[in-house]
């Protein structure tokens, strides 16, 4: 297994990691997830496979471990080579479904909880997935296996268990190698990065469902976890547990903003949020990251109301949010 890190434009991210799986130049190549959509990007995976012995229409299976753009969009590309593609079921549904749709239920929900237009109007503008609809296109008309928590697939020679894990999006999945205790987590498991888990779905519970797959990880016997951003991670269970911790934190933050400034709507409550962020107000925050924001935003509180810690009520078409 090799990891090729591909750039990405997406500053805060800067590359993503390829991971190619062989086992001899004549026995061709898999990769797991595929990378961006860019002129950069595909140079990086041509040399990176080159340099391994293979052409771009070498590879014969992709993983995706989720539908994000900067892990499936290149996808567009090698369809023209014929490759197998496998993705989680849940995320499967999402590309065939559009992914323009899943991205404008969300920025519907964000208008619902007091989000100006020109916000999201910005939102829809500026979001990569939609910049990129055309290649998601391609992927959506492709021939998806759909893969599901037990099953598993061989790449190069070693047999991966597929591990569902929802929260990053609905269908995010692991690859756990019990052999050698490898994991390949995706966007699940971050190093030094907490993943977005934002909201699309109301009825759903995105957050509690990050929740207890990261429970689920820090059960997991790795020794080590390969990621789909950074450098890879030596104590994946202890990591696990750092991101728990962290979003206890935040619900609790959340849940403070809540009793303070009763009633609100989430996009008060988004605004007043201690983001880790370079910008230093509201205002300098790019679409992309507003978009990010509210959604991290509805996920936690849509968690405390689950918990019952919070509950929410329409006001002349608006939801507002009290203490429960």
């Amino acid at each position: 297994m090799k990891r090729i890190p591909l750039w990405i434009p997406i500053r805060s991210l800067g590359a993503i990691n390829v991971y190619a799986f062989y086992r001899g130049r004549n026995n061709g190549v898999s990769l797991v997830d595929a990378g961006m959509l860019s002129g950069r990007s595909i140079l990086d995976l041509a040399w990176g496979l080159k340099g391994l012995g293979f052409n771009l229409c070498d590879v014969e299976k992709v993983v995706l471990t989720h539908f994000h753009v900067d892990h499936s969009s290149l996808l567009a590309l090698l369809l023209s080579c014929g490759v197998e593609v496998y993705m989680g079921r849940r995320d499967v549904e999402v590309v065939k479904g559009g992914v323009r749709n899943f991205v404008e239920a969300a920025t519907n929900l964000y208008l619902q909880h007091g989000t100006p237009v020109e916000e999201v109007d910005a939102m829809l503008s500026n979001h990569p997935a939609l910049k990129l609809e055309y290649a998601y296109d391609r992927v959506k008309g492709a021939d998806i296996h759909e893969l599901r928590d037990g099953d598993t697939i061989t790449l190069g020679g070693k047999r991966l268990e597929v591990i569902e894990a929802p929260g990053h999006t609905p269908g995010s999945i692991l690859l756990y190698s019990r052999g050698t205790r490898e994991l390949f987590t995706g966007d699940t498991l971050l190093p030094g990065i907490t993943p977005h888990v934002t909201i699309h779905d109301p009825s759903s519970d995105p957050l509690g469902e990050y929740l207890e797959s990261l429970e689920r990880i820090s059960g997991i016997e790795a020794r080590i976890a390969y990621p789909g951003h950074r450098e890879p991670l030596e104590d994946p269970r202890a990591r696990a547990l750092e991101l728990i911790r962290h979003h206890q934190e935040r619900l609790l933050e959340i849940e403070e903003l809540v009793r303070t400034l009763e009633p609100v709507t989430a996009y008060e409550v988004a605004k007043r949020v201690r983001w880790r962020t370079r910008y230093s107000s509201w205002s300098m925050y790019p679409p992309q990251e507003k978009f990010f924001a509210m959604g991290e935003t509805l996920a936690h509180l849509r968690r405390l109301e689950v918990e019952g810690r919070v509950v929410k009520g329409l006001e002349d078409g608006i939801y507002y949010w009290r203490p429960a």
